[in-house]
Formats: structure tokens, C-alpha cells, sequence
């Protein structure tokens, strides 16, 4: 890839710059010109462009105790919410956004927290916070085969923007309880 370069001004030793002359056009007098625009480039990136600057981040950590289970097991699911920013978190909030299992029907948690612990005032740089959730493995879920899909998306304000994080915890199906009342195959047996 090329770009355009501009000679120095005092005589053409061969050593070039490049974009000199629409860098010094764009950043000369610029706070003068707020909305202008210079030589057809807006004097300020808008939309995705723009930078923000110390917006913060907050950090989501999802994930469920073990990865497969039968019928009458427990699933515990664990949100970790951590401030990874140098500044405080405002108006943190755990969203549980859906529960399903491989037959899309949706689950809910035999144990949650209760709705005034999944809205946190703030956390301080490095600081997080734990919050669990359970869930007893039916024989419908199992019926159905596949996983268990949980999740779970966390927003907060940090300097006066919106930022979230979000992921899924998955727990596989594919085992076979002990006294599963259906027929299973070999290749079912093996993977039990």
C-alpha cells in the first residue's frame, strides 16, 4: 500500500513525509473551525470512527460448575462481575437474558438471586463481585438431548456511558442417568 507524500520544503533531498501537507491542514486552526470542513475530510471523526476515550470496562465471567449432567443433578451457574477499568462502575445490572434447553423450552432457575442483588450501585477499579445461580436437570431437558444454554449479560455506566458484557454457559445433555427407562444403544452406552 502507497500513500501520497509531500517533498520537504527546502529543496528535494529525496526524504519524504508522508500526508504532511493534509495533516498540517487538518490540525492547523482547528479549534477555530469546530463544524468546518478542511480540503473535503471533516475536522472530527464521527460515529464509529471516534474514539472514546476512558469509557471503562466492565467484565462478565460465565460459567457453570460441570459440563454435562443427567436427571436430578445440580447445576450451579456462576457470574463473575469485575470492574477492569481505573474507573468506578455506576448502576451495575446482572441480566439474565434466556434459559433454554435443546428443545427451546424455557427454564428457570430453582435458585436465583433475588432482584435487588442483581442490581449493584458500584464497583470500585478491580473490584467484583460473585452471584450464583441453580438449576435441578429435569427428564424433559434430558428427553430432548443436547444442552442447556444460559445467558447472562451485564451493563453498567461508567463516565456517563452505557457499556455490557455478555456470554453463555452451556451444559451438555449427553449422558445416560442409571435408570434411564428407555432403550440406548451401544454407541450411547460407550459415551456414558
Amino acid at each position: 500500500m502507497t500513500f501520497p507524500t509531500a517533498a520537504l520544503s527546502r529543496g528535494n533531498t529525496g526524504v519524504r513525509r508522508p500526508l504532511l501537507k493534509l495533516t498540517r491542514a487538518l490540525h492547523q486552526k482547528a479549534h477555530r473551525r469546530q463544524g468546518a470542513v478542511v480540503r473535503g475530510l471533516p475536522h472530527c471523526r464521527s460515529g464509529l470512527l471516534a474514539r472514546k476515550k476512558n469509557a471503562g470496562h466492565v467484565a462478565l465471567v460465565y460459567g457453570a460448575d460441570r459440563t454435562w449432567a443427567i436427571p436430578g443433578d445440580t447445576v450451579i451457574f456462576t457470574a463473575w462481575i469485575t470492574n477492569d477499568s481505573g474507573s468506578y462502575l455506576r448502576d451495575i445490572a446482572l441480566i439474565p437474558r434466556s434459559f433454554t434447553n435443546e428443545g427451546m423450552e424455557v427454564l428457570h432457575y430453582t435458585t436465583e438471586p433475588v432482584q435487588r442483588d442483581l442490581e449493584i450501585s458500584r464497583l470500585a477499579p478491580g473490584q467484583s463481585v460473585m452471584r450464583s445461580f441453580s438449576y435441578l436437570v429435569t427428564d424433559s431437558d434430558h428427553l430432548h438431548g443436547g444442552s442447556l444454554v444460559s445467558a447472562m449479560q451485564v451493563r453498567a455506566t461508567c463516565r456517563g456511558q452505557l457499556i455490557a458484557d455478555e456470554h453463555d454457559a452451556l451444559v451438555s445433555l449427553s449422558g445416560t442417568p442409571p435408570n434411564w427407562p428407555f432403550q440406548t444403544t451401544t454407541v450411547q452406552r460407550k459415551k456414558s
